[in-house]
């Protein structure tokens, strides 16, 4: 029996997101089970093809690597995705690897928010990792989807309430001008943006913090808001590292291979 865990990672272009974010998570994931080989693939086509093209660096897709590990004599895999939702995204996923296992026994992980256990631990985890005066509200923005998963950004916001934050989303239910109304039904003045995607890419700089007209930054400021942020990764918080590194414990098969191998 030869095991191996396979982190996959939607991906990002930029090396040092790359290394702070996702390569933490993948190292937070080798700290727990030190006996057990782990290894990357990126959902992304487009992430893959520009780094090979610019930086040199060959990311294999889910598909490529289980079919490298297959070669390689692997006969079990535990596939844990560094995804935040159960979304469109995930079922993709695990159609692709499912679908890739050939004789391997694949046991496949859970997205970072799968039930309100996790979104209360997500909240508790942002209200530790950001902080800002009586006179600023938090607001952070996620990716949003349309598939039905986007629910759980609404139990989250609800949270967040709780202890004071806001959250949006680019692309779900919860859109830019629902927060900017939000926030302007409210006395205070100053907003500090932070980005809750596990990499602070393209969608941090752009749409949340960029300086175009559309915006989250410049929405809030033509609403007369003094505008901060944050452009920190998800995968820069310990405590979210941990959250995805301690999927694995939960899928049997693994935690019998890694006691096999102490």
């Amino acid at each position: 029996m030869k095991t191996g865990i396979l982190v996959v990672s939607f991906g990002t272009t930029h090396p040092e997101t790359l290394e702070k974010n996702i390569t933490a998570a993948e190292n937070a994931i080798r700290e727990r089970f030190p006996a057990i080989p782990c290894f990357r693939a990126f959902t992304s086509t487009i992430v893959r093809r520009r780094l090979k093209e610019k930086l040199g660096i060959s990311v294999p897709s889910p598909a490529e690597a289980l079919a490298s590990l297959a070669a390689e004599g692997y006969t079990h895999v535990a596939v844990q995705p560094t995804l935040l939702l159960p979304g469109e995204e995930y079922d993709r996923l695990r159609r692709e690897v499912f679908g890739s296992a050939g004789g391997m026994h694949i046991s496949m992980g859970l997205p970072l928010l799968w039930d309100d256990r996790d979104t209360e631990t997500l909240v508790d985890i942002l209200r530790e990792s950001y902080s800002a005066g009586e006179d600023c509200v938090l607001l952070a923005m996620g990716h949003g989807t349309s598939h039905a998963a986007d629910a759980v950004y609404d139990r989250l916001r609800a949270g967040m309430h709780k202890v004071g934050m806001e959250l949006c989303t680019v692309e779900g239910s919860l859109d830019f001008d629902s927060a900017v109304n939000a926030l302007s039904a409210q006395s205070r003045r100053r907003v500090h943006l932070f980005p809750l995607l596990l990499v602070a890419g393209e969608h941090s700089v752009k749409d949340m913090a960029g300086s175009g007209e559309e915006s989250l930054k410049s929405r809030l400021e033509r609403a007369g808001f003094s505008v901060t942020y944050s452009l920190q990764g998800l995968g820069e918080l310990p405590a979210v590292r941990e959250m995805i590194a301690a999927r694995l414990p939960a899928l049997p098969d693994l935690r019998a291979v890694g006691a096999a191998l102490s």
